[in-house]
């Protein structure tokens, strides 16, 4: 199966969409390992739940998406 290319930006707006958290901005890197991966700013109580969930939303999404060089 030949995963469709996305831009950062497509990615990050995918990612927020499924984290219905308010207060949310989220980044994504190259990764050398995983391809790409999200890095999730925001209040500290909530980041350790909100990158979790983003790293979750994140494994989905590679199995059909890359990362646009």
């Amino acid at each position: 199966m030949v995963k469709e290319a996305k831009t950062d930006t497509e990615l990050e707006d995918m990612i927020l969409q499924r984290l219905l958290i308010g207060g949310v901005f989220v980044s994504v890197r190259r990764d050398p390992l995983l391809g790409w991966r999200p890095t999730v700013v925001t209040a500290p109580k909530h980041t350790k739940n909100a990158q979790e969930l983003a790293d979750k939303i994140a494994a989905e999404l590679r199995k059909k998406f890359t990362l646009k060089d």
